[in-house]
């Protein structure tokens, strides 16, 4: 019999936390009035295409989770990993791992662009009495640009953060997992429900030996069969019920990635 449970990293649970306190800082009031001075304006448009990477950097990975869930069948325990969104649509293991690899590459090249942008912080600033009664207004602006700077690198390192432990803990799961879900042996694996499993999820036997071994014996301790047969039942019929999202080649990865190369 089957019973599920989410567990989520608690790595994943801290990182979600700093990466919502670090970006609540950025702000950017710039309305894209030139100054007229060459240096300044090519920094405000600098810091203001900064500002809007960080946003649509956080966005495009809002609401993207990898769960891992723990089920047992005929004694066995098992744990297995899958990536959905906030509308609990599931990604094929090929989308996760772009989406992986994309998040950590993107984040890193931001915040290079940031350090860059960085570099002209103080120029701009020294030209600011060459903009005469403008230099008023346009003083909020170029002083803005490095706090922009510095929560909007905050912001991308904790999101990255995330991911890269994300990344990390997708390929452990790969790791040692099983080929088909099929040999299993659970008769609420449907061909339908298998076909997903092995399309978007790794699932990996849990022993002694596994550090999960010890929370997962603890969560079926005290439930009796029928609950065991409810809770399978229940989430046999979501994962029949769940959508895969359509998978677009030119965002998906067949090799599973390995940051450690990257992060060097």
């Amino acid at each position: 019999m089957l019973a599920m449970l989410t567990i989520g990293s608690q790595l994943d649970v801290c990182a979600a936390k700093k990466e919502k306190k670090e970006g609540k800082g950025l702000k950017w009031e710039w309305d894209g009035t030139k100054s007229g001075n060459e240096n300044i304006d090519k920094y405000l448009l600098q810091i203001d295409t900064l500002y809007r990477k960080v946003q649509d950097y956080q966005n495009s990975l809002e609401g993207l989770e990898i769960k891992e869930d723990t089920f047992s069948v005929n004694g066995k325990y098992y744990i297995m990993s899958h990536m959905e969104d906030a509308n609990h649509n599931i990604y094929t293991r090929g989308q996760v791992n772009w989406q992986c690899v994309q998040a950590y590459s993107l984040g890193a090249n931001i915040i290079l662009d940031m350090a860059n942008a960085g570099l002209g912080s103080a120029s701009a600033a020294l030209e600011l009495p060459q903009l005469g009664f403008k230099a008023l207004k346009f003083s909020k602006y170029v002083k803005g640009g490095p706090a922009v700077i510095s929560e909007g690198t905050k912001a991308i390192k904790a999101v990255r953060g995330k991911w890269v432990a994300n990344s990390r803990r997708w390929k452990a799961m790969k790791d040692g997992a099983i080929e088909n879900a099929s040999s299993i042996g659970y008769a609420g694996f449907t061909p339908e429900v298998v076909e997903k499993l092995n399309k978007c999820y790794y699932i990996r036997e849990i022993t002694t030996e596994s550090p999960e071994y010890e929370e997962v014996v603890k969560r079926f301790t005290g439930k009796t069969p029928d609950e065991i047969a409810k809770e399978a039942e229940e989430q046999a019929q979501k994962l029949a019920q769940s959508t895969v999202m359509p998978e677009d080649k030119s965002k998906s990865l067949d090799k599973t990635p390995d940051l450690e190369d990257e992060l060097g």
